[in-house]
Parts: structure tokens; sequence; C-alpha cells
């Protein structure tokens, strides 16, 4: 038996059939896993606000998915000003307490403790994705780098808040 050839799926193509199951789901909203699909798409694309409201309405099929969820919290904080405070956080949390080793979830957690300037936090969270990884991967370097960045940052910190205060005679 021959062996068919895939067809070449251009970019143009994957935006067409995001397009389509957007128009599917606009006139049959009821299907969780449909607006999964979308919102990663969506995010593929990185178009962070649409994929947000699209995991918005996906409901059930992300409430017990830690990676669904840490995608979401990602979309929505791509998509904010206020980055990752208040609902991308609580994502995080929640995909944690489903998988407290789920690796993306890890990562953005230490990037949102990063940005709330919580260095040990961050560095907390780096520290337990970096026990996931295989110790000499680029993966594990480049946490291991983000990990001593905060610890540079948290100590450049400590100094400059020490700096102008009054030392005791």
């Amino acid at each position: 038996m021959p062996i068919q050839s895939i067809p070449n799926v251009t970019q143009a193509d994957v935006r067409a059939m995001v397009d389509s199951l957007a128009a599917r789901l606009a006139l049959n909203p009821d299907d969780p896993a449909g607006w999964l699909m979308l919102a990663r798409s969506y995010r593929y694309f990185d178009r962070y606000e649409d994929a947000a409201n699209a995991f918005a309405k996906a409901g059930s099929a992300i409430e017990s998915d830690p990676l669904a969820l840490t995608e979401y919290a990602e979309a929505l904080a791509r998509s904010s000003p206020n980055g990752f405070a208040g609902e991308p956080t609580a994502l995080l949390g929640r995909a944690l307490a489903l998988n407290p080793k789920e690796p993306f979830a890890l990562t953005l957690a230490g990037a949102a403790a990063l940005e709330r300037r919580d260095y040990d936090g961050a560095i907390a969270y780096w520290q337990q994705l970096h026990e996931l990884l295989p110790p000499d991967s680029d993966a594990a370097r480049a946490v291991n780098d983000s990990i001593e960045r905060a610890r540079g940052q948290r100590d450049q910190n400590t100094t400059s808040d020490k700096v102008g205060v009054e030392q005791p005679s």
C-alpha cells in the first residue's frame, strides 16, 4: 500500500480553520472542548485577548486541567495592562493545586512572583521547576539563569533599600 503524502497546510489554511471554528462556536456556543481548541488556536497566533475570551467560555473543559488553566492565566496576563495581578495569579494557584509539578504553571508562577517583586517566591517556583528538568538540558540552564537573575535583583533591591538609611552610631 503506498504511503499517502500529507498535504501542505499553510498559515492561511490554519487561520481559515480557526475562523471556521469561531463561526461554528458563535452558532453553537455550548461546546467547552471547542472553546478550548479555539483559545489554544488564538494563543498560537498571539491573539491573547481573543484567547482569554475563548478560555472564559471553555468552562468545564479547563476547570480540572492544570495546563489549560495556566494557558488561560498567560492569555489574561498578556492581554491586560495589569499583567499577572488578580485573576491570572488565582488561575496559576488553581493549576498548581491540581498539579504542583506542572512545568508551565511553575514557570509562570515564578514570572508572576517576579513581576510583584517577590524574588524569593520566584526563586522557589523556578527551583521546583529546575528539579523537574534534565540537569544538562538547555531548559535547565535557562531556568538556572532566571534563578540567578532573580537572586541578583533581590540582592540589588536589598542593598538599595539599605542605602540612605542612617546607621546607628
